[in-house]
């Protein structure tokens, strides 16, 4: 995680499963709670995510889309998304990540 000012970027690489989903989830809570804009999601090199994963950026952005804001997403394959809750977070998720382990 990396802080400049009031922007946040996230990253994580390889697969996103485990105690890694569980850390992704309090950082994400953490910089929303001190209303981190923007907050970038970096998951270009994230192979494969589990199901807490998801659930962790769903509810972030959801818990974004509350506070006006959104999370940013950086995808493989040069995708980009910004979502402002859980539909889209999803919709983004599973263009990228047709299954999730």
């Amino acid at each position: 995680m990396i802080r400049l000012n009031e922007a946040a970027l996230v990253w994580a690489d390889g697969r996103l499963c485990g105690t890694r989903s569980q850390r992704l989830d309090a950082a994400l809570q953490s910089l929303l709670d001190e209303g981190a804009s923007p907050l970038v999601v970096d998951l270009a090199r994230v192979s494969a995510l589990d199901v807490d994963a998801v659930e962790a950026l769903a509810e972030a952005a959801e818990d974004a889309g509350h506070i006006d804001l959104a999370l940013d997403l950086c995808l493989p394959g040069d995708r980009r998304a910004v979502v402002r809750d859980s539909a889209e977070l999803r919709h983004a998720i599973f263009q990228v990540y047709p299954c999730v382990v």
